[in-house]
């Protein structure tokens, strides 16, 4: 029997802390740490933050003044005109909500018009509120015998849905959104024990103990894709930051963070980590240095199936451990029914924050757990630590990963256990086998070699997948791109590169033909390249004196029929001459070399692909046909050989502008060239 965790919903039946999962690895989070907001100051001092798609929002309460900060500008969009300071703000695609007293103003979001007000309960305080996702707005609010109810008013300010009552959740509540907005967290800021998650959809509600850190003291509370709070320790600025899965209360985060003395009490938290200070706005950031940190992750109880209990061979981890990290591998086992039930009812309990130290203080860890320094590879490697001695059928495992500061935090990417498995020493001939007192100790010798052939024998059967292009790892693409004669694509992001190596056998069945290296460069660059062979030009016409027609040949036609080109050999330039081969004066045009400018030239057009531009350049030498001269063009547009089209990439008013789209001929005859009509000469159009 072989027990694997390698998937998030594996990782969701165990206890972890300080550990955040990410896809399908449980990751030590980076250190942090609180800065000024840049672009603010002691104007925005208690400003009302509102998360939006397309920027941030917030408003200075006592002025009502509205700003805008994108990535470019901190920009002051008006005034939302109202009667007196807003105590809640918040923000939708197209309406904006302020709460100022008992009152909810609503306002265009485009033109801040004052709209009409929503309408609120009589003898209902509203608390709180946040914004839905469509529009709508969602408020906590208190009304007679103290009872708490979630109302929910679409865009027109009117009741959508019947209250949902949340009177179990404190005595006084701060609100927040999940990002999807499918879930509400409603937390007492005062008493801080615990938070209650509702689900928009069914009303549906779980509640959630906190850790004893936010007891009794003031925090802030935000929401997106996990909960985020905030908790004030002391007058000094320092605050305790965590993280806590919704689904469980587990804690993925836990850092101490120090307020800058320059912001103040923080008083407002949004998703994306912006603080709301008494003397300005400031952020939450990655930062380089952060105290030791220790991460946990307790496997649920293990059961060895019907027959001995002892048989547990051994765990394996597969973890990524930077220089200077370290991981702590150990098990727990018992008989005692009693001791596996309080552990079950632990995990089986309500949400806890604590539950990891809890659980980890109820079982009997072995004394002798195996540590491991990390810095032997910059790859993942397998660590496995031997189970012979465990002499019960229930068994728990547990992970330390210790992060000092300034180092890379440390993955766990894969955790196995296995039990009754074959192994070499049964392999042996039976008077080693048999014996009872070599046999465990020839076991303990075999062991490594076991697990690196296992691991062995696991790639040799996974190569199949690892080189199909449909289920082969991000991280092989390239290598994949490389075996068939493609240069260095790690830049490229991984999705081109699992198309460009799915597609790799027409491109190279093309490759060398203008058809190759259209559908080459349309996969790298997104359809923003255009080739040009100067094969598919108009031919080449020399233009003789004005007496002398070509014979049989009709009058040349400026910008219809003909090319203008430099004139080959150029006239002698001071600088330029070389002695015995420049002539002097103006020269003669040498047809010859006007025909060799533009023979065998393959001409490729960029348009807007900077970014892929040293990408584009490692990819040519490999694909332009054989023969050929290359010339790489960089424009600023779409330019003229681009196929135009009116989709997601070419929004009519915000990607087309003058001078970017070809523009119909004008209705002027065609000038002809005839002895009868000098260039010098004539009339022009104006």
């Amino acid at each position: 029997m072989l027990v694997d965790f390698h998937q998030a919903a594996h990782w969701r039946a165990g206890v972890r802390h300080n550990l955040s999962a990410q896809g399908d690895r449980l990751v030590v989070p980076g250190p942090l740490g609180v800065e000024p907001l840049p672009g603010t100051g002691p104007a925005d001092a208690g400003a009302l933050i509102a998360d939006t798609g397309h920027g941030m929002l917030w408003l200075r309460p006592h002025t009502r003044e509205l700003i805008h900060r994108t990535p470019a500008a901190v920009v002051e969009r008006g005034i939302l005109h109202g009667r007196g300071p807003a105590r809640r703000f918040a923000a939708g695609r197209t309406i904006l909500w302020v709460l100022a007293g008992n009152r909810l103003d609503r306002y265009d979001a485009s033109t801040l018009q004052r709209l009409s007000p929503a309408e609120l309960t009589p003898r209902w305080w509203v608390a709180d509120l946040v914004a839905g996702g469509d529009d709508d707005v969602w408020l906590v609010a208190t009304g007679p015998g103290g009872r708490w109810r979630l109302r929910n008013l679409d865009r027109w300010g009117r009741p959508c849905r019947d209250p949902i009552d949340v009177s179990d959740a404190g005595r006084y509540l701060r609100l927040a959104a999940t990002a999807d907005r499918t879930r509400l967290v409603l937390i007492d800021p005062l008493e801080s024990s615990a938070a209650l998650v509702v689900s928009t959809r069914d009303a549906a509600t779980t509640a959630i103990s906190l850790d004893p850190v936010h007891h009794h003291r003031p925090t802030l509370l935000a929401a997106g894709a996990r909960i985020h709070l905030l908790t004030s320790l002391d007058a000094a600025g320092t605050t305790v930051h965590q993280v806590v899965d919704p689904d469980n209360g587990q804690i993925d985060d836990h850092q101490e963070l120090r307020v800058p003395p320059s912001l103040g009490s923080p008083r407002s938290l949004t998703g994306t980590l912006l603080l709301g200070c008494t003397r300005g706005l400031g952020r939450i950031v990655a930062r380089d240095s952060a105290p030791d940190r220790q991460s946990t992750f307790i496997t649920p109880a293990l059961l060895a199936p019907a027959g001995p209990p002892a048989g547990w061979n051994r765990a394996e981890a597969d973890v990524l451990l930077p220089a200077g990290t370290s991981m702590e591998l150990n098990w727990a086992s018992t008989s005692d029914p009693v001791l596996a039930a309080r552990a079950g009812r632990l995990l089986a309990g309500p949400p806890a924050a604590g539950l990891a130290d809890d659980l980890d203080a109820l079982l009997p860890w072995h004394p002798a757990p195996i540590s491991y320094p990390g810095g032997h590879s910059d790859d993942v490697e397998r660590l496995a630590i031997s189970l012979d001695a465990v002499e019960h059928g229930t068994l728990w495992l547990r992970i330390r990963l210790r992060t000092p500061p300034g180092r890379t935090p440390p993955q766990l990417v894969r955790l196995r256990a296995g039990h009754s498995l074959p192994g070499y020493a049964g392999e042996l001939p039976a008077p080693y086998r048999d014996d009872p007192r070599t046999a465990p100790q020839l076991g303990r010798i075999l062991a490594p070699y076991e697990v690196l052939f296992d691991g062995l024998d696991e790639k040799l059967a996974g190569l199949p997948d690892r080189i199909d292009p449909r289920t082969a790892p991000d991280d092989w693409t390239g290598y994949l791109l490389g075996w068939l004669g493609f240069p260095p694509l790690g830049d490229l992001p991984a999705p081109i590169r699992r198309e460009l190596l799915r597609q790799a056998g027409s491109i190279l069945e093309l490759r060398g033909t203008r058809a190759g290296l259209e559908l080459l460069l349309d996969l790298v660059t997104g359809g923003r390249a255009t080739v040009r062979d100067s094969a598919d030009d108009p031919p080449c016409w020399v233009l003789g004196p004005p007496a002398a027609d070509a014979a049989g040949a009709p009058p040349a036609r400026l910008g219809h029929d003909t090319l203008v080109l430099a004139q080959q050999p150029g006239p002698a330039r001071a600088g330029a001459i070389v002695a015995g081969t420049t002539r002097l004066g103006h020269g003669c045009p040498d047809p010859a070399r006007l025909t060799a400018e533009r023979a065998s030239l393959v001409t490729v057009e960029l348009h807007r692909a900077r970014a892929v531009a040293p990408i584009v350049e490692r990819l040519l030498p490999s694909f332009v046909p054989a023969h050929c001269r290359l010339r790489v063009v960089h424009t600023s547009g779409p330019g003229t050989g681009l196929r135009l089209r009116s989709d997601d990439d070419w929004p009519l008013g915000t990607s087309t502008r003058l001078g970017y789209w070809p523009l119909a001929a004008p209705d002027l005859p065609p000038a002809v060239l005839d002895s009868g009509a000098p260039l010098s000469a004539g009339p022009r159009p104006s």
